[in-house]
């Protein structure tokens, strides 16, 4: 997960410094190259595997908007998930219920109007579309609404095209089953061990994975960070808004001794 700094606000808004991911979006090198081989998406999956299985394990939060713009890239190419801000603690098994995230990657039973509710299965669901666009540039389903969307979600059936390995097939189809309790990852303390052994990841050594040990298969580009070549002009081109007329929240009499004092959040790693 993309690392949090500090955070204040003003009357208008909340400002938080976070993690400077280098590497930019996953959504922009997939833009590069059209689709991934299947070394690079199960890489980069793997990952996604980890960083969910701590959120919903060890954190107990239900990430519900995974999409490979908040997939960012450090310097190095790896992985680190951002935009907490459709998440939601689940505590004490708590479900949720509230209709939201991103027309193509939601999972049917978010979209149901029964007042039916969910959990974190809908991640997992999120990451078969995931991987299904990874390695092959597209989305499962489409239209031209939101609405034509949903409704192909809820009811068409899921087309894989032929050139993907078998591997590949069985990995999203076990993914991007339209009832919960038959999706891998609906028992996710069972589910786990069988996600990390399917041969989707069989060149995939978990442990150097998540010890950072692994040379990732995407290399981004930095000449200087200053410049943010891995992202859009879109962004790195938007002007501030409001203008910030001062540096820091505290008096400027104040910020020469302690330039962090007026903050309301400072990491506590980064006061040890």
């Amino acid at each position: 997960m993309v690392k949090l700094y500090y955070a204040f606000q003003d009357q208008e808004k909340l400002y938080l410094i976070l993690e400077y991911a280098q590497g930019g979006e996953l959504f922009h090198h997939l833009a590069e190259t059209r689709m991934f081989s299947e070394d690079t998406a199960s890489y980069y999956i793997a990952q996604l595997v980890l960083a969910l299985s701590h959120l919903h394990l060890n954190v107990g939060v239900v990430y519900r908007d995974l999409k490979p713009e908040n997939c960012l890239l450090d310097a190095d190419g790896q992985l680190l998930l951002t935009d907490f801000g459709l998440s939601k603690v689940s505590s004490e098994g708590s479900r949720c219920s509230s209709l939201l995230g991103t027309p193509g990657y939601m999972a049917p039973e978010v979209l149901t109007d029964d007042g039916s509710e969910y959990g974190a299965e809908v991640d997992w669901w999120g990451v078969g579309i995931l991987a299904f666009e990874l390695l092959t540039g597209d989305l499962p389903f489409k239209g031209s609404t939101p609405q034509k969307v949903h409704a192909g979600i809820l009811r068409r059936k899921l087309q894989l095209p032929s050139y993907l390995s078998n591997d590949a097939k069985d990995f999203i189809n076990r993914l991007l089953r339209k009832e919960p309790q038959k999706r891998l990852g609906y028992n996710l303390a069972k589910d786990l061990p069988t996600i990390k052994k399917h041969r989707f990841f069989r060149k995939i050594d978990w442990t150097k994975l998540e010890a950072r040990e692994l040379v990732p298969p995407i290399q981004p580009l930095v000449t200087d960070p200053l410049l943010a070549e891995n992202f859009d002009m879109e962004f790195t081109t938007q002007p501030l808004s409001p203008v910030i007329c001062h540096a820091f929240p505290a008096p400027f009499t104040e910020t020469r001794e302690n330039p962090f004092g007026g903050f309301s959040f400072v990491a506590t790693s980064l006061l040890e």
